[in-house]
């Protein structure tokens, strides 16, 4: 075993790394011991209370299936965030793309070109629900190149242009008349496209194929952001668009590059979402799945390859705080709370920074010391 081995993968992180976990770390305990305060002054049983906030997805396969449920969709936003925010583009229109790929892809495609046949619909859904996505967050990312408009203000505006624009189509055009405000079905009553079903002794386990394809896409994401020439532009313009520029870099294509990519990848969570959750569309208003992809960036660094374990650590809380408040009536909002106390201290600049000088002081001794007992070796 080398001498690398033996130090083990924390030992020969940077001193900047070692500080962001310390920051990471304790901010999560932060805000969870601030919903455990929040939960001794509201709840009757605050230890039954507790007990489900913080085991319940591991209790039985039906509570771990709605923890994975809750995962998914804020991977695939996590993860279009992360891509976007690389280049320094801040288009929030996501929740549009989300919304409008479930919409066109995962419901339309499902009842009118393809349906009773999930062979073809599952992978058509998904193309058109991330070219629909695609789409969505394109135009702001046009109209700042074209007329120089706040990416920002203009992709938020499409979230509501989409979401209305979704909920005309739906009473207007495509709700199945026997509903109230759902489209026809695309599937039998429970018995959604995307997943399989198992019932056990504990709970009934559910298998969502949309997880895999998160997951590849967490991985392409990185692989491009990391691996790729153009990743390695797009990151580039991010850190610094004046040097981008200055080296020849095609500032205006990239930043256009990095929303497509992004939409496309929220449009393809909103069709996986659909496909698994559901047998007719009946969403009627914004998911918010597109602002948890914010938080996942946050969380994450923008690198692709930490958004499922921030996906799974939030969507963790969320199931327990679920299940919590169905077993003891506290409100589920309290998650909330907890998420924003995190993110608060995440970016905070100051918090810990006279531990991170501390840090940086004691490795540099450290160097100093191993130089100097190398020094006296060689002498000796």
């Amino acid at each position: 075993m080398n001498k690398t081995n033996k130090k083990g993968l924390f030992a020969n992180m940077s001193v900047q790394n070692k500080h962001s976990l310390l920051r990471m770390a304790v901010a999560i305990a932060i805000g969870l011991a601030l919903a455990t305060v929040l939960i001794f002054m509201t709840a009757e049983l605050p230890g039954v209370a507790l007990k489900y906030f913080f085991t319940a997805p591991l209790q039985d396969w039906s509570y771990f299936s709605f923890w994975i449920q809750k995962a998914v969709p804020i991977i695939f936003t996590g993860t279009a965030v992360c891509i976007m925010f690389s280049a320094n583009q801040f288009n929030l229109g996501l929740e549009g793309a989300f919304l409008l790929g479930g919409f066109f892809g995962g419901a339309l495609v499902n009842i009118y070109v393809a349906p009773g046949n999930p062979a073809l619909g599952i992978p058509l859904g998904c193309l058109v629900g991330g070219v629909v996505g695609a789409l969505i967050t394109f135009i702001p990312a046009i109209l700042e190149r074209l007329f120089n408009a706040s990416v920002m203000v203009t992709s938020l505006m499409m979230n509501y242009i989409c979401l209305w624009l979704s909920t005309f189509l739906l009473f207007s055009v495509f709700k199945d008349p026997k509903t109230s405000k759902s489209t026809y079905s695309w599937a039998s009553a429970n018995k959604e496209i995307m997943v399989t079903k198992f019932n056990l002794d504990n709970g009934k386990l559910t298998i969502f194929y949309s997880l895999i394809i998160a997951l590849i896409v967490v991985v392409i994401a990185w692989f491009f952001l990391y691996r790729s020439k153009t990743g390695f532009k797009l990151r580039q313009v991010g850190e610094n668009k004046n040097f981008a520029k200055y080296v020849g870099l095609s500032v205006g294509s990239l930043a256009i590059i990095a929303q497509l990519i992004g939409g496309f990848i929220a449009g393809l969570g909103g069709a996986c979402e659909i496909m698994s959750l559901y047998t007719n569309y009946r969403w009627v208003e914004l998911t918010g799945f597109g602002w948890d992809g914010v938080t996942m960036a946050v969380f994450a660094k923008n690198n692709p390859r930490n958004v499922p374990l921030a996906a799974l650590f939030i969507a963790y809380l969320r199931a327990g705080a679920y299940v919590m408040s169905i077993k003891c009536g506290i409100q589920v909002d309290m998650t909330k709370i907890v998420e924003a106390v995190i993110i608060l201290f995440l970016l905070a600049e100051k918090f810990l920074s006279k531990t991170y000088r501390k840090m940086i002081i004691a490795e540099a001794e450290k160097e100093r010391a191993e130089r100097a007992a190398a020094a006296a070796k060689l002498e000796g």
